[in-house]
């Protein structure tokens, strides 16, 4: 107690009545539970350096497996290819060059054209596209089913699924994957005719002319847009499809025969 400040508090009769500490903390014993921060050498043995680069090595390995997955499925799909056509820069490139023809033409327009996507296929070039179009514009879809699970035409395209945004009295641009007998874009263009629209205009991702059946007859002052002309042959990839698959691809290549002659 001799290093520990008090107050000591006494009466005329007896003498000291109390002893108290002016701090209290430092007279605590020395075993007491108060918790202290061990020094560094003394620490938990999960908190070394080599231990978090354990475990960051394998959050990492783990966090990897999603993606090695996706890298493995496409290698796959790319093994189903027999040639590229158009790269992922040659698309791009180009999408940019009619994105800026559009844009260009709608800005000029009084009111906001509708932009019409053909799903499943018209997908990726669709966002690409309007992604780059500075003017306003309204997007939706229309489902038009014709080719089924195979690689021909059926020549009788339906429409299953149709429009939500009103096109009575507007322009429409119709934003097609590929455009190769025509049938299916004039079914299109007639629905849309019907619905009230005062002009019509096509843009697609490819124009393949050579398997072309139906003179496709624009609506107004509409004009035809296309991003490449596709040789006569069977193409998939950037939102392409054969059997609902390749449409992840990242550019447009020919499928092999066999994956589709198989069936």
């Amino acid at each position: 107690m001799a290093n520990i400040n008090t107050v000591v508090v006494t009466t005329p009769d007896s003498g000291i009545l109390a002893r108290f500490p002016t701090n209290p903390a430092s007279s605590q014993p020395r075993n007491s539970a108060t918790p202290t921060r061990p020094p560094a050498h003394h620490r938990l043995p999960n908190k070394s350096p080599a231990l978090r680069a354990r475990r960051r090595s394998r959050h990492a390995t783990l966090s990897a497996l999603p993606a090695a997955a996706a890298v493995a499925a496409m290698v796959s799909a790319e093994s189903d290819i027999e040639r590229v056509l158009w790269t992922e820069a040659e698309v791009s490139a180009r999408v940019g060059e009619v994105a800026a023809e559009l844009a260009a033409d709608l800005r000029a327009r009084p009111e906001p054209a509708v932009v019409v996507g053909v799903a499943t296929g018209a997908f990726l070039f669709l966002a690409d596209l309007v992604r780059r179009v500075d003017a306003p514009l309204a997007v939706d879809f229309v489902r038009v089913e014709s080719y089924g699970g195979g690689t021909e035409s059926s020549g009788k395209p339906r429409i299953t699924a149709d429009l939500k945004v009103d096109v009575a009295g507007k322009h429409v641009v119709v934003v097609e994957d590929i455009v190769d007998t025509g049938n299916t874009l004039s079914c299109l263009i007639a629905h849309l005719e019907k619905k009230g629209a005062s002009s019509i205009s096509v843009c697609t991702f490819l124009d393949k002319p050579a398997r072309r059946k139906v003179n496709v007859q624009l609506v107004g002052d509409g004009k035809f847009y296309s991003g490449f002309e596709c040789p006569d042959c069977f193409v998939v990839g950037y939102g392409l499809d054969y059997g609902e698959l390749y449409r992840n691809l990242p550019y447009v290549g020919v499928l092999k025969p066999e994956m589709y002659k198989k069936d």
